[in-house]
């Protein structure tokens, strides 16, 4: 069975809209067999039986009507569902393209500042290292151009 046509917006609301009419008239139907089960069932008596004989009996026949009440009730409230989530479905659809917009342009931001900072980071740390012993004097000495100035001194020291 092709149910291809029922998947735009409108065409599912009308049908969810025919199938809970449908559902809800079958939940008042099995409402009223399981009341006719109960009343003619509850009500026969035959000769021998004990207290609540015939309730007891009735019980029988009475839980497969509570079934179909049930089940009507929950294919009425499960096709509610799925038309909630169509909508949620149809909505989220319309707003992705644009979270993913931005998304992107968010990450795209983060690493350019993630990229000026290592690059910030690079720049110190090579002006540190190329700095010429002279220069941090007035520090307390000098820092090293390489592991080899470094070794140099403290060789020296």
């Amino acid at each position: 069975m092709d149910m291809s046509h029922l998947l735009s917006p409108e065409a599912f609301a009308e049908f969810s809209q025919a199938r809970r009419r449908s559902h809800g008239t079958d939940h008042e139907v099995y409402d009223d067999l399981l009341a006719a089960v109960r009343a003619k069932y509850r009500a026969e008596h035959i000769s021998g039986d004990r207290f609540k004989a015939a309730a007891r009996r009735s019980r029988k026949l009475e839980k497969h009507a509570k079934t179909l009440v049930k089940a009507a009730k929950a294919q009425y409230e499960a096709i509610q569902a799925l038309q909630i989530a169509l909508t949620d479905h149809t909505a989220l659809v319309a707003v992705l393209p644009e979270q993913r917009k931005t998304k992107a342009l968010a990450r795209a931001q983060r690493n350019a500042a993630i990229g000026e900072f290592a690059s910030k980071s690079l720049h110190k740390s090579a002006e540190l290292l190329t700095k010429k012993d002279g220069e941090d004097a007035g520090a307390g000495g000098s820092v090293p151009g390489s592991l080899y100035d470094l070794d140099k001194k403290r060789g020296a020291a």
